[in-house]
């Protein structure tokens, strides 16, 4: 198991279900060339699906859920970044 994962935070209940649903939602993203963003209609649907059906509540969901979203792609390029480099030194000049 990632290291990560053992080491999660405890955000209390309200939290967990933000943290539980970007993971559920990240499944959704585009993928070709990096990873995409979280689609706005898979958002959309997960908020419908989960009660989150008036505008004040559907915009802290999805405010939460696309900062979690720019971290992570943030992470995800610095790490692919860093694999980019890693590989370039391995190679003959």
């Amino acid at each position: 198991m990632p290291q990560g994962y053992l080491e999660r935070p405890d955000f209390g209940p309200s939290l967990d279900f933000i943290w539980d649903a970007f993971w559920i939602l990240s499944s959704d993203r585009s993928l070709g060339m990096s990873e995409g963003p979280i689609p706005f209609a898979s958002i959309d649907r997960f908020a419908q699906r989960y009660g989150l059906d008036d505008l004040a509540s559907f915009d802290e969901f999805s405010a939460l859920i696309r900062g979690l979203d720019r971290e992570y792609l943030k992470i995800r390029a610095d790490q692919a970044e860093r694999e980019r480099e890693a590989g370039n030194k391995d190679k003959p000049v």
